[in-house]
Formats: structure tokens, C-alpha cells, sequence
């Protein structure tokens, strides 16, 4: 509770400025070295994580570029394709908020227009701009426009109020702008259209921009510092998780890997002031990002996270109904179970099947292994064998009709089909013959007698 008293009182960031220093040390020790524990450490950086990131969003409110980025990413029309951003409900306030104060602004820029009237509306947008959530792609693409103008504009650096470490950031920053590529940057300029604005409005004149540019530029690098610090130190947690998940479908080191993409997410959406311990936060982050690359990797046929929920419930339920009954429970008994339709429980016992490759596995050395595909029969194209049975067996029959009489023949290829699709009654062939259905039914008896004797072995071969 003491953690909690002591920084509670603190007045959000967001809501008013926090009074801190400039920018603090990397190696600076606030806590003491004697009562410093893991979950302290982790309180403190995320402390200096928050205050950082809020320093570089107050230096990049004052650039209107900055507004100019959240309209064209996060307007209703532009939102849909980040899904990792929040929703657009969530974000409609603000980016409504900002952008009327943009065009406030971008109207009282004018030369006509009072100078006080476009400070005041200036003041408002920054305002607006410091509310807004921004995210760690938001802020890391807007600095890195911010450092290509300054180097697109021809301003030099000037280190004069900083001390020889903070203007190797700054210098470092710059050079890192090429290593970035110039292509990659001058994509963002078109997409946003800047050719259609004044560089004046958008990254203000040459000698303010001189001024800030520093402060952005080492707000970042220290929020950035602040951040890796914070995963580092929490690095063993995603390895004790991870190791929880061993023996599925992904390797371990795939395992950390996705790991790490969740504690970063919980490292960028902690708030130390609520009071809760960093490691049970991270915690979730980590056990989710871990078990939907599970989700993803298990299935050749991705399914959604949500749906992979519902597939578990079903099978635990029909796990405990076996438990219960000692025997497989049916599609009513699910459904009943789950409170879920029969319907939806077949569709989810449908695409919860595995899927099984038909092809031969890398790994299967030994040449007695079969693939299923070679267990399969393949409907497609007639097999050759059979093609063969029926060619010799139409020339045994037709060679057992040439044997008989013109007679015996016509019985016994009208009463059986043989050359026609349609197999005549004895007393139909009588009809035709003038004869009796007795005596048709003889002669048949005598030409199958015939038949038998001659080639009758050959023929029950084929049977």
C-alpha cells in the first residue's frame, strides 16, 4: 500500500502537465539500492517509460504534421486496414476534436488573420493532440518525418545547450534517417500529400523547428531506452511462460519469440498508476500472444481466436459427458450441455477436424512409409486393369455367340442385352420368333449348355 500512496496522488500526464525534469539520465538511481525489488524496478521504468513517452508527445504536438498523420490514418474512411490500433469508436472523439481545430488553424493561418486568434487555436490543437492514445508505430513514423524535413529543409544542427552525450543522440538520429532510406520516408510525404501544404504550417518556421527538434529527438530516444529497460528486465517472465507451452506445434524459440511480441504490447499499455504489479499484467499479454500463434500454427485452415474458445468449451463438455455417462455423448447432449444450437455444434465438430497431408513427410526416411494418398482409391481414371477384363471378357462372349446357331444366338442376345441397351421377357421373344415362351425357354437352356462346355473355365474366371 505504501507504493500505492506514494504515487497515487501523482495528477495523470495526459490530463496536466507532470513537473520533472527535462530529461532524465539512464543511469540515474531514484529508488534506493537496499529496498529496490523486481516489482519496484519495474514501477520505477515503467514511471519513466510514461513520462518520456508524454514528453515526445508534447514536443510532436506542437508540430501540426502531427494532426495531419491521425486524420489520414484514423478517419473512418483510412481506419479499417489497423486492426491492431483501437477501434473507431474509441478514437472518434478525438480525431474529431483534432481535426476541427486543424482546419481552425489552417484558416487562421492566413497573413489577414490575427496573429493572437492563431496562437489561441494553436494552444487547442496541441491540447487536443496531447490527449490523443497515440501508439508506438504512430509516434516512431511521425518523429521519423519529422527528422527527414528537417534534413529535407537543409537546417543544421546546433549544439549548443547540450552536452557532448545528448548531441551524439541527436547526431545519431540524423545519420540514422539515411540508413532508414530515403524511399521508405518519401512514401509517407506522398501518401500524406504534403506537396499540397506549406512546410512553414506543417513543421513551423526553420528557427522554431531548430529549437524543438532536439527535444524530440532525445524524448524519443529516452522513451525508447526506458522501454527496452522495462522488456529486459521482464525477460525471464516471457521465458517461464514460454516453457509452459513446450511439446505443442511451435518450437520454443518461436515460442519466446511470441512472447516478447506480447510483453511489448503490455509494456506500451501499462498504467502504474492504477496500482496493479507489472508481472501479472505482462503476464496475460504474454500467455495471449503465445496461445493465438498456437491457434494460428496448429491449423492449415486458420480459425479465430474466438471461435478456438467455443471449440475448447465443446470439447471439455463432451469430455465431462463421457466422465459422467461412460459413453460418447450425442449432438443433443452437447448442445444441451453448452447451451449452444445443434446446429452450431456440428459446424464446430465439423471445422475442428484436423487436416492430415496426402503427400509423404520430409522427415519419413524409412521406404516401407506410405503416404495416405497411396491408400486412397482415385475415382478420377478408370483403372487399366479393368479395361483389360472387359476387352477380354466382350471377346470370350462374342466368341461364345459365334458357336451357336443363328437361332440360339438371337434368344440369348435379346433375352440378356448383349449389343442393345434393352434385355426382352422369353415370352417377348416367343412374340417375335412364333414360337412359345416353353419352348424359347429350351432352346436358352441348350445354348448356355452349349457355352458351359466350351468355354465355361475361361468365363468363371472373370465371376
Amino acid at each position: 500500500m505504501r507504493l500505492l500512496s506514494e504515487y497515487m496522488p501523482v495528477p495523470e500526464i495526459n490530463a496536466a502537465p507532470v513537473k520533472t525534469d527535462r530529461f532524465v539520465d539512464n543511469n540515474c538511481n531514484i529508488l534506493k539500492k537496499e529496498t529496490e525489488t523486481p516489482e519496484n524496478r519495474n514501477l520505477h521504468l515503467a514511471r519513466q517509460v510514461e513520462i518520456q513517452k508524454n514528453n515526445l508527445i508534447n514536443e510532436l504536438a506542437k508540430f501540426p504534421i502531427t494532426a495531419l498523420w491521425i486524420l489520414n490514418k484514423y478517419q473512418p474512411s483510412n481506419s479499417s486496414d489497423h486492426d491492431e490500433e483501437p477501434s473507431s469508436s474509441e478514437l472518434s472523439d478525438f480525431v474529431k476534436n483534432i481535426e476541427e481545430h486543424y482546419q481552425l488553424l489552417g484558416c487562421s493561418s492566413r497573413p489577414a488573420d490575427n496573429e493572437q486568434s492563431s496562437g489561441t487555436t494553436k494552444r487547442r490543437l496541441i491540447s487536443a493532440l496531447q490527449q490523443f492514445p497515440f501508439g508506438f508505430d504512430d509516434l516512431v513514423k511521425i518523429v521519423d518525418i519529422v527528422t527527414y524535413a528537417f534534413k529535407l529543409r537543409g537546417l543544421s544542427f546546433q549544439p549548443t545547450k547540450l552536452d557532448k552525450k545528448q548531441a551524439d543522440i541527436v547526431l545519431h538520429r540524423l545519420h540514422g534517417v539515411d540508413r532508414l532510406g530515403r524511399a521508405n520516408l518519401s512514401w509517407h510525404f506522398k501518401a500524406l500529400e504534403l506537396q499540397e501544404y506549406d512546410e512553414q504550417f506543417l513543421f513551423m518556421s526553420s528557427v522554431e523547428m531548430n529549437a524543438v527538434f532536439a527535444d524530440v529527438v532525445l524524448a524519443e530516444h529516452y522513451w525508447l531506452d526506458y522501454r527496452q529497460q522495462l522488456a529486459s528486465a521482464n525477460a525471464k517472465l516471457v521465458l517461464y511462460i514460454a516453457n509452459q507451452y513446450k511439446g505443442n506445434f511451435l518450437d520454443f524459440e518461436d515460442l519466446v519469440q511470441e512472447g516478447h511480441t506480447g510483453l511489448l504490447k503490455a509494456v506500451d499499455r501499462f498504467k502504474y498508476r492504477l496500482g496493479f504489479q507489472f508481472s501479472t499484467y505482462a503476464g496475460y499479454w504474454i500467455r495471449q500472444a503465445i496461445s493465438r500463434a498456437l491457434s494460428r500454427s496448429e491449423r492449415v485452415v486458420r480459425i479465430p481466436c474466438g471461435q478456438i474458445a467455443t471449440i475448447n468449451r465443446v470439447f471439455r463438455a463432451k469430455d465431462e459427458l463421457i466422465a459422467i455417462n461412460g459413453k460418447e455423448p450425442s449432438i443433443c447432449e452437447l448442445a444441451e450441455h453448452t447451451h449452444l444450437t445443434e446446429d452450431e455444434v456440428n459446424a464446430i465438430l465439423a471445422i475442428s477436424q484436423s487436416a492430415v497431408s496426402l503427400e509423404a513427410f520430409d522427415d519419413d526416411d524409412d521406404e516401407q512409409s506410405f503416404a495416405p494418398i497411396n491408400f486412397i482409391e482415385q475415382q478420377v481414371f478408370t483403372p487399366s486393369f479393368g479395361m483389360i477384363a472387359t476387352s477380354q471378357l466382350e471377346g470370350l462372349v462374342g466368341a461364345a455367340i459365334k458357336t451357336l446357331n443363328p437361332r440360339e444366338a438371337t434368344i440369348l442376345c435379346a433375352h440378356f442385352g448383349l449389343g442393345s441397351d434393352r434385355q426382352m421377357t422369353l415370352q417377348e421373344i416367343g412374340t417375335e420368333l412364333n414360337l412359345t415362351r416353353e419352348r424359347v425357354r429350351q432352346i436358352q437352356v441348350v445354348a448356355l449348355n452349349k457355352i458351359k462346355m466350351r468355354y465355361g473355365e475361361q468365363l468363371v474366371n472373370f465371376l
